[in-house]
């Protein structure tokens, strides 16, 4: 007998405890971090299913890591059941529940779902995106396992999860039906999620929008003609319009608490939404409360640019003279050029392209942010800050990164060259990272420092001019000379002209130029909201202080047009196999 259906999930992160090592985890980046918590707290999980409990949520989803890698993974199965929920389900590798005693002890706690990773047609492919020999074996046997369970009394619903990237998505539906044919009826696909922590790796598996679709749809059509159904997460159910037959639409609202996230219980980070943006369809679709629209990440190039070239036209004349362009980590080269050539017609006679390591337009974006005129190219560097939201900022700063294209960016070819600038905070952190080998190649290029205003950085301790006294002091003993010192006061403010900078001034004593007309382009792509993946944000204060501007409200994509998914269509598009069964 079919059970009530769900309405509410919560999601939540174990930690980053795995023993996969799978490419694209976004998790990677926090493994790499000396000393990062690899569980979340027993007590700060059970506080997170009390809140879920109080607010309507009855399935509980462990995601990780690799929940089942935890001691205590029975303990907390067994408790959320015994709280209340009336499912338990868990996003697994399958390497442990594969063995039959486990995966016994496991329902005997109370596990009633399971999903299980499968990223490949065969072990080839999935250990190549895992990084461990035998995985793929493993999670087909935990497959099989849960099969069996069909028609018992200990049923445990499963699913698969699939990412759908560069080396599966050509025999995707070869896979599908392989899955279905060892019993699988319910299988779950995602595109790559570009974030700060998964860059490097991530970045050669992901896929344009219209090729992680095409994939998926023709999962979808096979699943119409096989009897197996065909999940979206983090991809928009109108996009498939043509084969909604074959979709499952079983859409209920989802929290997410990300592990070690700094929030309590019951606030919301920005882990659920951010990077997310809406299509213009989405305002009449009857999936707006539960389908997070598209990620900035699957956008189009043209809706990047647009939203760039619409902040640039937008400013004021007369603030046209020196402008940092930021923000642009997303755009391939042919877009960042398109940028600065719009930001030169448009009268700034100084561009200065900001760069943080990480950039999908690489040293190809570079050549053509100076072809289109760029004025500077300038490196940000941002420190270890315990205080931020952004986990990875919070942990480690991006050094590494600047370091793995610093031998790209003095190597750029002659005729693609401009003038490199870094950027850091005046602290004994940034000083480390200017002497480092790392950054030899650019210091040979003698660039020009710019830096943060001290009293406007969180990094500062409390005698802030007596710290840039000193880091001014330990310039002396760079490998390099630098070719210049700026310090950004961008638009101060009157307390700032009156008593902070003649106080910088000061403990400069004359070493030191001070630029208080630089602007950083505002636009969406700075909001907190959007930009999950680039470290190209100056942060020098000014206009950029509240990076939540007024009226900026949803960004939606113009580039992507689809009709909106409304009941009529549903209604229309009941699959030959019954329908939707509970999830």
């Amino acid at each position: 007998m079919k059970g009530a259906r769900h309405h509410k999930t919560l999601a939540v992160e174990t930690g980053i405890l795995c023993n996969n090592r799978c490419v694209f985890c976004y998790q990677q980046g926090y493994r790499s971090i000396r000393d990062y918590p690899q569980m979340v707290p027993q007590d700060e999980i059970r506080q997170k299913l009390l809140w879920g409990l109080e607010n309507g949520y009855d399935e509980l989803s462990l995601t990780g890591g690799e929940p089942t890698a935890r001691p205590d993974f029975l303990q907390l199965v067994r408790e959320a059941r015994q709280l209340g929920y009336r499912r338990v389900a868990v996003t697994t590798n399958g390497w442990k529940l594969s063995r039959p005693g486990f995966f016994r002890e496991a329902v005997d706690a109370g596990l009633t779902s399971m999903g299980v990773s499968i990223h490949g047609l065969d072990a080839a492919t999935h250990e190549a995106l895992t990084g461990h020999r035998g995985s793929f074996r493993k999670a087909i046997q935990a497959v099989r396992n849960a099969v069996r369970t069909a028609g018992t009394y200990h049923l445990v619903r499963l699913n698969t999860f699939t990412l759908v990237n560069r080396l599966n998505h050509d025999h995707l539906t070869a896979m599908a039906e392989m899955l279905h044919g060892i019993g699988v009826r319910l299988m779950i696909f995602q595109p790559v999620i570009l974030s700060k922590s998964n860059f490097d790796a991530a970045g050669d598996l992901s896929l344009g929008l219209q090729d992680v679709v095409a994939a998926v749809r023709g999962v979808a059509a096979a699943g119409v003609e096989k009897g197996f159904r065909t999940k979206l997460f983090n991809l928009p159910p109108c996009l498939f319009r043509d084969v909604l037959k074959g979709i499952d639409l079983d859409h209920y609202e989802r929290v997410t608490f990300r592990e070690n996230d700094d929030y309590s219980p019951g606030s919301r980070s920005l882990g659920d939404e951010a990077g997310f943006v809406r299509l213009t369809s989405c305002v009449r679709c009857v999936f707006l409360r539960s389908c997070p629209g598209l990620h900035v990440t699957l956008l189009p190039q043209k809706d990047l640019v647009v939203q760039v070239e619409e902040a640039i036209t937008s400013q004021n004349p007369s603030n046209r003279q020196r402008l940092w362009l930021a923000g642009t980590d997303l755009l391939r080269p042919r877009s960042l050029y398109s940028a600065v050539r719009k930001a030169r017609m448009e009268g700034y006679s100084d561009v200065k392209v900001t760069f943080g390591g990480s950039s999908l337009g690489g040293l190809a974006g570079l050549r053509a942010a100076v072809e289109g005129g760029a004025s500077e190219l300038v490196l940000v560097h941002h420190l270890r800050d315990r205080r931020s939201s952004d986990r990875i900022l919070g942990h480690s700063g991006n050094a590494g990164f600047l370091a793995k294209v610093a031998d790209s960016v003095s190597d750029l070819p002659r005729g693609h060259t401009a003038p490199v600038g870094v950027l850091v905070t005046p602290v004994k952190e940034a000083l480390e990272f200017l002497g480092s080998d790392a950054l030899a190649p650019i210091g040979r290029l003698s660039p020009i420092l710019y830096l943060r205003a001290p009293w406007r950085s969180t990094a500062t301790r409390d005698d802030m001019f007596g710290a840039f006294r000193e880091f001014l002091d330990g310039l002396y003993d760079l490998p390099f000379n630098p070719g210049g010192l700026v310090m950004e006061v961008p638009w101060p403010r009157v307390w700032e002209m009156a008593t902070a900078l003649p106080l910088a001034a000061l403990a400069a004593r004359g070493r030191v130029r001070f630029d208080l007309t630089g602007f950083v382009l505002q636009s969406s792509l700075l909001d907190p909201q959007y930009s999950v993946l680039n470290w190209s944000v100056p942060f020098i204060g000014g206009r950029e202080l509240d990076l939540r501007l007024p009226g900026s409200g949803t960004f939606y994509s113009r580039a992507v047009s689809v009709k909106p998914v409304d009941m009529r269509l549903i209604r229309s598009s009941q699959t030959p196999y019954g329908g939707p069964p509970d999830p």
